[in-house]
């Protein structure tokens, strides 16, 4: 297993001149930090391998020398298995800090997607991987794989998600997390209109397609998708998850959704302890603890992985 870190130049603007139309593109580009962690059985020429993209959620970013993602199970299961994971903070650090915008709540932008594509690219560029991706996200990074899914940008073999966020308005605008964090990054992205009172007025037609639940696209979602969420989860309400999945199937789709009575805003510790994983489960030379979320995603990639 190693570990490389990379930058990204993404381009922050969000033209809201519609400057596109006419013939002239607006750039301001800034530095967003990446990582990917190889498999041993990584190789730089012969069978390439297969990469997941795992969008990480509001409780942590990428930095130069460490990530949320990394230390999760879900990654170390891949990992063991022979799989690539990288993931990027979604929000380059300059931008956000000159915005006034958490770094931790890239809430599944338009600068967000970007900057998953530019690190795919450089993936693609500089490893020996797979072309088609799996995806996959959790909480905050529901809303970022989605739109990325979405996006059409990349290729995708399925998608995977935890407790996955995707309406920006009943989730990140009414009911955000951390004392109000995503619906002011949401506001500024955007540029919101602020009411007498200083508060965020929401506009869906501002939110430019990047809301899962009202995009067109969603209906003819493009990939197999499999979600897991807790029925008593009080941070992203299981109810918009329900009836993304029920949107999808009616409409011809493949979307699998697993639900657990118990276990708040943690799925991929709900349920009991996988005593006998399909995979290899020692990482670094220790045990991966496994619940039934993080055993059952591995298995839908590994059913998807032709």
């Amino acid at each position: 297993m190693q570990v490389h870190r990379f930058n990204v130049l993404v381009n922050c603007s969000l033209d809201k001149e519609n400057n596109f139309q006419k013939g002239k593109i607006l750039e301001e580009l800034y530095e967003d930090n990446g990582f990917i962690i190889l498999p041993d059985e990584y190789t730089e020429s012969g069978a390439q391998t297969r990469l997941v993209i795992s969008c990480h959620g509001a409780g942590g970013t990428v930095t130069t020398d460490d990530s949320q993602v990394e230390h999760q199970a879900m990654t170390e299961y891949l990992v063991a298995n022979g799989f690539a994971v990288m993931d990027v903070n979604g929000l380059p650090q300059k931008f956000a800090s000159e915005k006034g915008i958490d770094i931790r709540n890239n809430i599944g932008s338009p600068i967000a997607v970007r900057s998953y594509v530019k690190a795919y690219h450089y993936c693609m560029e500089h490893f020996n991987l797979k072309t088609e991706v799996f995806v996959h996200g959790g909480s905050m990074g529901g809303i970022s794989s989605t739109n990325l899914v979405l996006s059409g940008e990349i290729p995708v073999v399925s998608h995977t998600a935890f407790c996955p966020v995707l309406d920006t308005y009943n989730q990140i605008f009414l009911h955000p997390w951390s004392g109000g964090l995503p619906r002011d990054a949401l506001g500024i992205i955007y540029d919101l209109e602020v009411n007498e009172k200083g508060e965020y007025v929401y506009d869906e037609q501002k939110i430019m397609g990047y809301n899962p639940v009202k995009n067109p696209k969603s209906k003819d979602y493009p990939v197999p998708v499999k979600f897991w969420h807790c029925e008593d989860d009080g941070t992203v309400d299981c109810s918009v998850t329900k009836e993304f999945v029920k949107m999808i199937n009616e409409n011809g789709g493949k979307a699998e959704l697993r639900t657990f009575e118990h276990g708040g805003h943690e799925p991929q510790l709900a349920g009991e302890k996988v005593l006998n994983p399909v995979g290899k489960h020692i990482y670094q030379g220790k045990q991966i603890e496994i619940f039934s979320a993080v055993e059952e995603a591995f298995s839908w990639i590994k059913k998807f992985d032709k």
